[in-house]
């Protein structure tokens, strides 16, 4: 990981090949969130967005500021309020190997 200057913050941003090691945590990660949205219930609850995942802060070769990327898409459900109410499990994963993720509510659509 580089440490990055964003706006006065520092950010812990990942190099393109730790990102390429962090797909496969990533496509566990959106397993792990499907299955807490199916236990859940399985709802479409709230506002429908695009764009809604897991992502991480990402520096690409010859740039200066990192940008966010996604990790983990939630593509299975519309509703924000669904796919934000099952997403700690696959954050948890995330965390538990070592992996700095957050979640993006996407744009509304």
């Amino acid at each position: 990981m580089k440490t990055c200057d964003l706006y006065g913050q520092q950010i812990e941003a990942y190099t393109p090949t730790e990102l390429e090691k962090l797909r496969h945590h990533g496509d566990i990660a959106k397993n792990i969130w499907y299955q807490a949205w199916r236990d859940q219930g399985g709802k479409d609850e709230g506002t429908c967005t695009g764009g809604k995942g897991l992502e991480v802060w990402y520096l690409d070769k010859g740039k200066r500021k990192p940008v966010q990327v996604k990790i983990a898409r939630c593509d299975w459900v519309q509703g924000n309020i669904s796919a934000q109410r099952s997403k700690a499990p696959a954050l948890d994963y995330l965390e538990r190997h070592g992996i700095i993720a957050s979640y993006d509510d996407g744009w509304m659509d």
